[in-house]
């Protein structure tokens, strides 16, 4: 008998509190969630792009877009479906020193990096190419010529036409019935002047900044009358190097981010939007006094008249929600969460195949002849014996 009370109090302590033998083990709940989630996983969808286009590389207005104006450089960021961050490949050499293998480093690469673009309908995103190929390739700016094979003279031709091109308002065109093709040399610039890929995270950003960016491969969308799924264009970058930068993350940072189409105003069910009258849960009395008491241990309070302007409404909302609070209505959350934990507990740990298996129990009686008569689950069940005549009723014991 004590060793029974023995074995329960630990269970009860291990449930209910911090004494007893029965508990886990908290590895994982100590690396990824001390210190406000600092070690926890980033997640893939928290990013933010920014392309610094050159507008003296932008040719063109285009139809529907102003492309020496700032919105385009944001709004092209913001179609960004998927990216890579860059990457580094070192080149290594072996050598023999004096019998000793020894590894230098001779070569530093850098990776291409992909970026996919939602098609969208305004042409927003094939716009910024053919910007682009015009920038760099005489081709497009008199395609008509080019079916006629005139005469061909770039040296000549590309210093000519750039003065051309500043007479004629940006406009390309022909000089004494000679052309330019393929790869110009009175380009204006880089068209990227940078590009700049940022991961979020926790109110802060981490920022990959590639240096003097071309694209090497551009690919269209992919059509089809069979499929409905969004089009998407693909290109490739290579650059010169890679600039790493972190910071907090504000109205006007990084580049671009929360300036165009972005949302302020705050959820009624977030702590900025005056959170919820309970002491658990992510808008509760003891999330908000966390959040702040975390904005100012990290600083972010004081980072800006802004930064610390929404720390105060949060703490306001917070202690507004704190005198809400009742005995009963702590009780009833304790006792909600309990016994949710105690409900999980018993039907993750205890497999009673009788119990799951409730709905398809079926009982199995042996008649007369010496085969089996399958019955279904029903309180009442009627069965005809083998001659026929009688009726016999089986309860079924579901007790």
């Amino acid at each position: 008998m004590a060793k029974l009370t023995k074995f329960l109090g630990n269970v009860v302590g291990g449930i209910f509190g911090n004494e007893g033998d029965m508990k886990d083990y908290k590895h994982a709940a100590r690396l990824f969630t001390d210190e406000y989630m600092r070690l926890a996983p980033k997640v893939e969808f928290l990013y933010h792009v920014f392309f610094d286009i050159n507008p003296a590389a932008a040719r063109s207005p285009g139809a529907n877009v102003g492309w020496s104006e700032r919105n385009p450089n944001v709004e092209v960021g913001m179609l960004v479906k998927s990216c890579q961050v860059p990457g580094v490949q070192i080149n290594t050499e072996t050598k023999n020193q004096y019998g000793k293998k020894t590894n230098i480093q001779t070569q530093v690469q850098y990776s291409p990096v992909n970026i996919t673009f939602h098609d969208d309908n305004v042409n927003l995103i094939s716009g910024m190419w053919q910007q682009y190929f015009k920038n760099y390739y005489a081709d497009s700016n008199y395609p008509d010529a080019l079916s006629r094979q005139p005469t061909y003279n770039a040296a000549a031709v590309g210093r000519r036409e750039a003065q051309a091109r500043e007479r004629n308002g940006g406009k390309a065109g022909r000089i004494n019935g000679q052309y330019s093709f393929g790869l110009t040399n009175y380009n204006t610039g880089h068209f990227f002047r940078r590009i700049s890929i940022y991961q979020l995270s926790r109110h802060a950003f981490f920022e990959y900044t590639l240096i003097n960016p071309i694209i090497q491969s551009w690919q269209g969308p992919t059509l089809s009358s069979s499929s409905s799924n969004p089009a998407e264009n693909q290109m490739t970058i290579i650059y010169e190097g890679i600039k790493y930068a972190e910071g907090r993350v504000s109205a006007s940072s990084p580049d671009g981010f929360a300036e165009l189409h972005y949302d302020g105003s705050p959820s009624p069910l977030s702590l900025m939007g005056g959170g919820t009258a309970s002491l658990f849960g992510s808008t509760g009395v003891l999330a908000g006094g966390l959040d702040v008491f975390g904005d100012i241990a990290s600083g972010n309070a004081f980072a800006n008249p802004l930064s610390f302007i929404g720390t105060a409404i949060k703490a306001k909302n917070t202690y507004d929600n704190a005198k809400q609070l009742s005995r009963q209505g702590i009780r009833n959350e304790i006792e909600s969460i309990a016994t949710g934990a105690i409900t999980n507990t018993i039907a993750n740990t205890v497999n009673v195949p009788s119990i799951n298996k409730l709905n398809d129990r079926s009982a199995t009686g042996a008649t007369g002849n010496g085969e089996d008569t399958v019955y279904n689950k029903k309180d009442t069940q009627e069965r005809i014996d083998n001659t026929g005549n009688d009726t016999r009723t089986y309860q079924e014991n579901t007790g």
